[in-house]
């Protein structure tokens, strides 16, 4: 029964919220859609593209919501990865592979970006074009460029859609509710810098052709700085105690060089005696008791794409899958994510004592990481800057 009220006054809250902010902005909303006609005027657009279009232009309350949105808990590496990379989506992956197989060699051959790693991007983004998203693209911009927080970040998306929509033909269009749509879930200005006719059919289309997708996926990789030469990277293990100086501040080295320094294959095997002289970075996603990782150049690129770590780390590792069959992870799991909640409690641990000056957001961000890396070294603790229950509980005093 208290469920039932809870869930009862949570709608009564969510309906009144929105019904205020659409009394509040309807007058304005309209305002704003004519100086949006005139930058959309002054950019190129014609008048008859925009007298049809911009009447259907309507704001949708549930896209700002999920904007401000912050999750309960913090994916932890575990977490994400069983949430992205499935047996399913593995092998739903092989069968992209030989399905586009003459398409995807095609792109490699002209951007030099492997198919299996164009495949892993599409498995991730919109499962292999199954989830593309289903919210109207037009409005999700639309209300994303009318709300004040980020308004010239995504003016700019929606000046660029219209574009695309005008140059291209296109109409209803769906996607994500932050603007992102077609089979690799580009922005407009991702669209606009990298898409490609793949088919040869005179225009780009990254929701309805493979090819297009394809080659605008590969042609975006390729301009990124995709090497050809090197994989994203690869899980080791430390045989060595490690100075913190070597794994923090993007700290390079040459495959050699870590061998030096303890760091081995985490399969048993040798290191290819070609790759001695590739520079990589460590990388510890769940801290000094989580798996760890070498990545060379590529994985930089993949963070262009995508600037989360844990998304960086799920393509190259389901690459590897769909090439291997499957997934190995050799570390040992443990997994007990903080609450968002408990994060916010760290951060205002280290406020309180100096070590963090930004907001007590509940995110783990890298001025959280930094500051948290300063206390664990005052404090004579491992410095890998990974929030967890158990560094809570030192720095709250509980054993």
């Amino acid at each position: 029964m208290k469920l039932k009220t809870l869930f009862i006054c949570f709608l009564m809250v969510f309906f009144i919220n929105v019904t205020v902010w659409a009394e509040q902005t309807d007058t304005d909303f309209v305002a704003w859609k004519k100086q949006l006609r005139t930058q959309a005027l002054n950019e190129g657009l014609t008048e008859e593209f925009l007298d049809e279009v911009i009447p259907r232009m309507t704001l949708l309350p549930h896209v700002v919501e999920s904007d401000k949105k912050q999750p309960e808990f913090q994916l932890t590496f575990w977490t994400y990865l069983d949430k992205t990379i499935t047996p399913l989506r593995i092998q739903k992956g092989q069968e992209m592979l030989r399905l586009h197989h003459k398409t995807l060699k095609a792109a490699e051959k002209k951007y030099k970006v492997p198919a299996k790693y164009i495949v892993a991007f599409w498995g991730l983004e919109s499962n292999y074009g199954s989830h593309k998203g289903s919210i109207d693209t037009l409005n999700a911009l639309t209300t994303l460029a009318y709300d004040t927080r980020r308004r010239t970040f995504f003016t700019k998306e929606l000046l660029t859609f219209l574009k695309i929509l005008q140059k291209e033909k296109l109409s209803d269009i769906t996607g994500s509710w932050a603007g992102a749509f077609g089979n690799f879930q580009f922005m407009p200005t991702t669209f606009q810098a990298y898409g490609v006719d793949g088919d040869g059919d005179g225009k780009i289309d990254i929701v309805n052709s493979v090819p297009d997708a394809i080659f605008s996926a590969a042609n975006y990789l390729s301009k990124m700085g995709w090497n050809p030469n090197v994989k994203w990277g690869r899980e080791v293990k430390l045989t060595k105690p490690m100075s913190w100086e070597d794994v923090h501040n993007d700290k390079q080295k040459t495959l050699a060089d870590w061998e030096k320094l303890g760091v081995k294959p985490a399969n048993g095997g040798p290191w290819p005696t070609k790759m001695a002289g590739v520079n990589a970075e460590i990388l510890m996603p769940m801290g000094v008791d989580g798996p760890v990782f070498l990545t060379y150049s590529n994985f930089k690129v993949i963070m262009r794409w995508n600037r989360s770590t844990l998304y960086a780390l799920a393509v190259g590792l389901l690459s590897d899958a769909i090439e291997q069959e499957n997934m190995t992870i050799y570390a040992k799991r443990q997994n007990n994510p903080l609450s968002t909640i408990e994060v916010k409690e760290i951060q205002e641990i280290l406020a309180k004592e100096g070590y963090y000056t930004s907001d007590i957001d509940g995110n783990v961000g890298r001025g959280t990481r930094e500051a948290l890396c300063k206390y664990q070294k005052d404090h004579q603790l491992p410095q890998d800057g990974y929030a967890s229950k158990e560094i809570l509980k030192k720095m709250k005093g509980i054993e």
